[in-house]
């Protein structure tokens, strides 16, 4: 069986219910109904968030074996996280300047669609996982803050050797950064 995608204490903690309450609460009623509709009956009966009832739903969903973990409804998606010791603009240089790409990205492609500097980049994996590529940045006391994910890959071993991939890039990209 999978694992959920937040932790036991973070979901007890901000529901009022662990996995296994989780799990025993919808079992008994969401069986046949898909996840749209699972969401919108944790958010309008159990007052959750919009994203807590997402995560409430998709965690029941990897412990029922309807999903694997990271399998979103358009593929899968690997995520990457890191704070970095620099100036947003210079980060999304990183991303959106193909010169400065090269050497600390996974091997590939990335063709930006979209990007306002400082905050966010978009754009197409051009490599043979192909997918999406989106990255929020956020900044505060010099530091920013770099929230990655790379969506609709079409399997879990890809995703998986991604978000490795992707998650040593961030770390190569630091190290450059900051020193």
């Amino acid at each position: 069986m999978s694992k959920p995608p937040v932790s036991d204490a973070a979901i007890s903690e901000a529901t009022g219910r662990d996995w296994a309450g989780w799990r025993a609460e919808l079992d008994g009623w969401a069986g046949e109904l898909d996840h749209r509709e699972i969401a919108k009956r944790l958010k309008d009966d159990y007052r959750l968030s919009p994203w807590w009832a997402q995560t409430v739903t998709g965690g029941w969903e990897v412990l029922t074996g309807r999903r694997e973990t990271h399998e979103m409804p358009g593929g899968y998606q690997a995520t990457a996280s890191k704070i970095i010791a620099a100036d947003p603009e210079v980060i999304t240089a990183a991303f959106t300047e193909p010169a400065v790409f090269s050497g600390w990205g996974p091997d590939g492609k990335l063709a930006v669609s979209t990007s306002k500097p400082g905050r966010t980049v978009n754009g197409r994996w051009e490599a043979p996982e192909g997918g999406r590529v989106s990255v929020h940045l956020a900044s505060a006391d010099g530091k920013t803050r770099i929230t990655l994910s790379h969506e609709k890959l079409a399997n879990a071993a890809d995703c998986e050797r991604l978000k490795t991939a992707w998650r040593t890039a961030l770390t190569t990209l630091k190290e450059r950064l900051e020193s």
